[in-house]
C-alpha cells in the first residue's frame, strides 16, 4: 500500500512539474500599418510593476469581409534581446470570415470584457465601428500550455486580394514562468 501510494505521488509530482503556468505582460504595440483599412491609436500603459494594459482604440474605416485574407506570425526571442526567431505557432491565411466563424470563438471571451464594442464571434463581414481598448490585460489562458518563456512579437496581417488593401498590427509582450514577480 506505502509502495503504490509513493508511486501515484511521483506520477502526480511529475504531472504537475511537467505543467508550466506563466505570466503575460504587454511590452509595447509598435506598429499599426494600413493603406486605408484601420487607424490605431493604441499604447501600454504600466499599471504597476507586475501588470502591464492597452489602451486606447481602433479605427476600422471599411467593412472588412471574405475577400480579406489574414494570418498571424509569431516570433520569439529567448534571451529578451530582441534577436527573434520565427516560432512554428500560427494561423495560416484564412478569409477574415472564416477565422470569425472558427477562430475567434476562443479568444473573444479573453478580449470583450476590455473591448466592449468588439466584434462578435460568427458575425461578418466586421463592418466599419471604432473598437474602444479599456485596459486590456493579457490572460494566460489566451496561449497553449507548451509555449515558452521570453520576449514575443505576434503580427498580425490582412490583405483584399482583389483591391490592394491591406493592414498590419505588431504587438510585443514577455511570457515569464508563474511566481516570477
Amino acid at each position: 500500500m506505502v509502495a503504490h501510494a509513493k508511486i501515484v505521488f511521483c506520477l502526480l509530482a511529475a504531472a504537475v512539474t511537467s505543467v508550466q503556468l506563466v505570466q503575460i505582460m504587454f511590452e509595447q504595440f509598435r506598429r499599426c500599418s494600413s493603406n486605408g483599412v484601420i487607424e490605431c491609436n493604441l499604447r501600454v500603459r504600466k499599471i504597476n510593476r507586475t501588470v502591464a494594459a492597452l489602451y486606447g482604440n481602433v479605427s476600422i474605416l471599411i467593412d472588412i469581409g471574405d475577400s480579406f485574407m489574414t494570418s498571424y506570425s509569431a516570433y520569439h526571442s529567448t534571451l529578451g534581446n530582441n534577436q527573434y526567431n520565427l516560432y512554428p505557432m500560427k494561423i495560416a491565411p484564412i478569409s477574415a470570415c472564416t477565422y470569425i466563424r472558427t477562430v475567434w470563438s476562443e479568444y473573444y471571451p479573453y478580449f470583450k470584457p476590455s473591448c466592449p464594442n468588439i466584434a462578435e464571434p460568427g458575425v461578418c463581414p466586421l463592418t466599419a465601428r471604432e473598437v474602444l481598448v479599456n485596459d486590456l490585460i493579457l490572460d494566460a489562458g489566451l496561449l497553449p500550455p507548451y509555449v515558452p518563456t521570453g520576449l514575443w512579437k505576434l503580427i498580425w496581417r490582412a490583405k483584399d486580394n482583389g483591391t490592394g488593401l491591406y493592414f498590419e498590427l505588431e504587438v510585443t509582450f514577455k511570457i515569464f514562468p508563474n511566481g516570477h514577480f
